[in-house]
């Protein structure tokens, strides 16, 4: 990978249901980013999704959760500081997920020197290309935190 100052990472699995989400989040980011801000789509099979990271100096992954929660409900982690917490269910067809690979690259001080974590509460992870009406609702909040949350799409920022 390139060195980026910025990686938004959206994993998911865009065939089911709510577990799009993060998918569909860097989709709709793609070309509204500054210079500087790469944003990728991502099954989360940790040894890939490990590689992926490296050389950013920010990352932010994006990704749909059950933890029994509202549907919809954003939650936000500074991966930096804290791991996932246990109750969050991560919707991965790997039996090593996300939890575990934030631990993994913890351990061996692979993480980047910033790593944050979106989760939204999902409600349907059935096949599907569709998202719920809450996380439809939860998308355009998430979208506009992560632009917010960057420089100006003019800024010289890398």
């Amino acid at each position: 990978m390139t060195t980026t100052h910025t990686l938004i990472i959206g994993i998911g699995n865009r065939y089911r249901g709510d577990d799009a989400f993060g998918c569909l989040v860097v989709a709709e980011l793609s070309g509204r980013l500054p210079s500087g801000v790469q944003c990728i789509e991502h099954d989360g099979e940790p040894a890939a999704l490990m590689d992926c990271w490296q050389g950013a100096q920010k990352v932010v992954l994006i990704d749909a959760v059950s933890s029994g929660a509202q549907a919809g409900k954003i939650f936000h982690f500074d991966l930096a500081q804290q791991s996932l917490p246990e109750q969050f269910s991560l919707y991965s067809t790997h039996a090593f997920g996300v939890p575990q690979a934030i631990e993994l690259a913890r351990a061996l001080k692979k993480l980047p020197p910033e790593i944050a974590f979106i989760g939204v509460e999902g409600a349907c992870f059935d096949a599907g290309e569709t998202l719920s009406t809450p996380l439809l609702k939860a998308k355009e909040a998430v979208i506009t935190e992560v632009l917010n949350s960057l420089p100006p799409k003019n800024s010289s920022h890398a």
